[in-house]
């Protein structure tokens, strides 16, 4: 199986590093046991994604108070199509699985980005990242990558454009606006650094009991390792088997890395390249996790209305790709 090299396999190694340290502390007083590994890892996801919340909205509070708001309704904070735009090319550029990327949406709408922007971030960054377009290079082929890339580019755009209709309307646990956080002067380097940090802890503790809930759901689902690779290989080129692909992959809680081992067996087994794509699309876009955290930013509506889309585009994506490669 073809290696990637370590940096692009996780660019946050530091953090995961010592995440499973973390994990791996706090546990290893406890015998071997299902149980013990299902807290190993969720104390290990919940540190992680814990603190990749705490960081992310630091950088960002910090950068806003030095630089001011105005780099932010330039870019992100816009609302027309530049915008939605730039949170589509920062999600491209910042590679996470889909648990973590809800922090960071959070991160982005505390920080003022505009919902267009937010939300087409939230579909590009676990999604269309350089590193998922390096898996799908190796899997699939140049053809597939290129694919992949036009058409997670181009959902992740509609994601923003249509936020309102997909219920992307932040609830006001990360929706305050950055503009009452100035004032005329520019504060000290270090007073901004301090005051970033006390945001960024306050939006943490705001979202403890979603980030709980939603890392408990991703160690459940590691353990028990659900083999999507047997059932899609045993309904081959069926005409639906685009809708069996997604509705698997929704679920899961899986990274670009993590998807590499599912599409080289399906795509050396011939199987269709829209199953394959839909697939891969869906198992790096959503996640049971993610939808815990998610539900408590946007509401259940807001939840349904993004898990249909998600499952709509996916499923139309296979379809289309299998009749015009046909």
């Amino acid at each position: 199986m073809p290696r990637l090299p370590a940096y692009l396999v996780d660019p946050f190694a530091p953090i995961t590093a010592f995440s499973k340290w973390v994990g791996r502390v706090l546990t290893q007083w406890l015998p071997e046991h299902p149980l013990t590994a299902f807290l190993e890892y969720w104390i290990y996801d919940f540190v992680k994604v814990a603190l990749l919340l705490v960081l992310t909205s630091a950088v960002l509070g910090f950068a806003r108070r030095m630089v001011g708001v105005r780099w932010l309704r330039r870019s992100i904070g816009r609302s027309d199509w530049k915008g939605t735009l730039a949170g589509a090319l920062l999600g491209v550029f910042t590679p996470v699985c889909s648990c973590s990327v809800t922090p960071l949406y959070a991160s982005l709408i505390h920080s003022g980005a505009s919902r267009q922007s937010a939300g087409a971030f939230l579909f590009a960054a676990p999604a269309v990242n350089e590193f998922a377009i390096a898996v799908v290079l190796l899997a699939l082929g140049w053809q597939g990558a290129l694919l992949y890339l036009v058409l997670g580019l181009g959902a992740a755009l509609l994601t923003g454009h249509y936020a309102h209709l997909f219920g992307l309307e932040p609830c006001g646990i990360c929706s305050s606006s950055p503009v009452a956080l100035f004032t005329s002067a520019r504060p000290k380097a270090l007073d901004a650094l301090v005051e970033s940090f006390h945001e960024a802890v306050r939006l943490l503790a705001r979202l403890k009991v979603a980030l709980l809930v939603g890392t408990a759901l991703a160690a459940v689902l590691v353990q028990y390792n659900l083999r999507p690779v047997e059932v899609m290989l045993r309904i081959g080129d069926a005409w639906w088997s685009p809708v069996v692909g997604v509705l698997l992959g929704l679920p899961l809680d899986v990274n670009a890395a993590a998807a590499l081992p599912i599409l080289l067996p399906l795509a050396q087994a011939g199987l269709p390249i829209g199953t394959l794509i839909a697939l891969m699309m869906a198992t790096t876009l959503a996640s049971f996790p993610e939808a815990a955290v998610l539900k408590s930013l946007i509401g259940w509506r807001g939840l349904l209305k993004l898990g249909a889309w998600y499952f709509t585009y996916c499923t139309a994506v296979g379809f289309i790709l299998n009749w015009v490669f046909a």
